[in-house]
């Protein structure tokens, strides 16, 4: 068995590669931010620190993005793009999916991990495409068939993201279910 620290470690280490993956061109809405989300909630043993490592994930690559490829979407802006409201309900999104795989995956199991991934997928699904609604006032109705056009516009963008939290979870996990199993037989060889 791997001591807490080194696990911790390792986590975060994964945790931040998959931060990275946000800012190499993708597919919209084909990144592992959900699924590193899940996998912290799952491995943290203090689950504010997978919503903490999320945020700031998102948040710094939505920096980046947002004065750079995304700037033309800030036309009123003047200077650095620092928040936009848009982000908080990204915000809201991570902190729902580390509630809700907190509780399901309370045991590392396919199964566990598979219901995740679906729910943290409808999650994101609903919360950022309701912010969508929201925020977009020139682009949707400020009624119900508004929302329904803002759900119906986001399904794209739902596919993309269930894709992707089924491959970059299975990466992940599976990465650090290899990393696991190394190390615990380097440690029982090496106490041999």
């Amino acid at each position: 068995m791997m001591n807490r620290n080194k696990t911790i470690i390792a986590v975060i280490l994964l945790m931040t590669i998959c931060a990275f993956a946000r800012l190499i061109p993708h597919m919209p809405n084909f990144t592992p931010v959900e699924s590193l989300t899940i996998f912290g909630a799952a491995y943290l043993s203090k689950k504010h620190w997978a919503f903490i490592i999320s945020v700031l994930v998102l948040y710094f690559s939505d920096f980046i993005i947002n004065n750079t490829v995304a700037r033309s979407f800030f036309p009123d802006v003047h200077g650095i793009v620092w928040f936009s409201s848009y982000m908080m309900y990204n915000f809201i999104a991570m902190a729902l999916i580390v509630l809700v795989s907190s509780k399901i995956i309370s045991k590392v199991t396919v199964k566990n991990v598979a219901v995740s991934i679906l729910l943290a997928s409808i999650i994101f699904f609903i919360i950022t495409n309701f912010g969508s609604w929201v925020y977009e006032k020139n682009l949707y109705s400020n009624d119900f068939s508004g929302l329904m056009a803002s759900f119906m516009a986001g399904i794209p963008f739902f596919r993309n993201s269930l894709l992707s939290n089924i491959i970059f979870t299975t990466v992940i996990f599976g990465s650090f279910e290899i990393y696991k199993s190394i190390a615990t037989r380097q440690k029982t060889t090496a106490g041999s």
